[in-house]
């Protein structure tokens, strides 16, 4: 039934000049344009979020693999948990680092001499 369709459709679009039947996306394309454009949103709140600052420099992209990590590993990249930037904002403890510093996550990982005072 659908191939005698075809072929009349094949036969009145060869003697005309225009081609008068539209076609619609598939499930599969309409499926796969969301998905495009839900991740390009994504991003983009993603990107002009005023939270996340840190994480953002880990993560540029958004990605919808699953991560798999650990209790230290999603506080090193959420800023939360141990470092004492964070203690300080959420108890108002010491913020300081062994050598001095305020003990940023990114000051830990990158710039901490390791040398007390």
């Amino acid at each position: 039934m659908e191939n005698e369709r075809a072929d009349l459709l094949g036969k009145e679009a060869s003697n005309g000049y225009l081609i008068d039947v539209q076609f619609t996306y598939s499930k599969v394309e309409i499926r796969n344009f969301n998905n495009k454009k839900l991740t390009e949103n994504w991003q983009c709140r993603w990107m002009q979020s005023k939270y996340g600052k840190w994480t953002r420099l880990i993560y540029p992209e958004i990605n919808m693999t699953r991560l798999s990590a650990d209790f230290y590993y999603n506080q090193i990249i959420t800023g939360r948990g141990i470092f004492g930037a964070f203690q300080n904002r959420m108890f108002s403890k010491d913020c300081k680092c062994q050598c001095g510093e305020d003990e940023t996550i990114k000051h830990v990982l990158m710039e901490c001499s390791g040398k007390v005072g």
